[in-house]
């Protein structure tokens, strides 16, 4: 099966889900490049193996490759849900104790915040998680706010707002009226008692089609009063 990569961001964090082959070729090659255009932007990378149905010695060179990539440009590589036959063979090569893995994508993300693996030397701090199913709408906050000095992380679902809340602790979440309305699962529950103790600011009904300027003036108003102004008007990584 030839080698399929689908790509999510968990906060400043991209979760890399292959599928398939990682082997010598246009696998590895494909995968290589995919990683290489995400580090400028955000060099914290976790690659979910559950459904990698095989690994030579090309692509097991190529994961070695990626880490030491990542944490040159102050960032990381993650590998989590290995197949029995990966995780044995990372442990016949010995790599198993340089190339950092967990047992789920939460684990996983939950290490970049602790630092457990030498070399990942970078905080991700935050002071606010942006929560919508709109990527759109994730990316203009994102610069919004950042632009405006504030540190921000975005989820696209509750089950990543969750891990992000646990291993952040965020002061001010910003969410749309379906997120803040979703219940009837223990994630929805987790996610309305962990965003109950914080600030909580709702995204105002037709956010993404009203006028950008304005939307996102009364959006930076209702953050301030929360929030109080930012330490600096422009953050280094906007």
């Amino acid at each position: 099966m030839a080698l399929s990569v689908q790509s999510r961001q968990v906060g400043d964090i991209t979760v890399l889900t292959c599928r398939g082959r990682i082997a010598e070729g246009g696998e590895s090659a494909q995968l290589e490049t995919q990683v290489a255009d995400l580090l400028p932007h955000g060099p914290w990378i976790v690659l979910n193996m559950a459904e990698v149905s095989f690994l030579d010695s090309s692509g097991l060179g190529l994961l070695v490759k990626l880490l030491a990539r990542g944490r040159r440009a102050g960032g990381g590589l993650r590998l989590c849900a290995l197949p029995p036959r990966v995780a044995e063979i990372l442990k016949m090569t010995r790599l198993h104790t340089t190339l950092p893995s967990y047992a789920t994508e939460a684990d996983a993300i939950t290490a970049f915040y602790e630092h457990d693996a030498p070399g990942d030397t970078r905080d991700l701090p935050a002071e606010i998680l942006c929560v919508d199913s709109s990527t759109d709408v994730l990316a203009y906050v994102r610069v919004l706010l950042r632009q405006a000095g504030y540190g921000v992380m975005t989820a696209a679902n509750i089950y990543d707002a969750v891990i992000l809340l646990r291993v952040n602790a965020p002061g001010l979440v910003i969410a749309s009226a379906d997120v803040l309305a979703l219940e009837g699962t223990g994630t929805a529950a987790a996610f309305r008692e962990l965003a109950a103790r914080l600030g909580v600011i709702e995204l105002e009904t037709g956010f993404s089609g009203d006028d950008a300027g304005d939307a996102g003036h009364r959006l930076l108003e209702r953050v301030a009063k929360v929030l109080g102004p930012p330490a600096t008007s422009v953050r280094p990584d906007a």
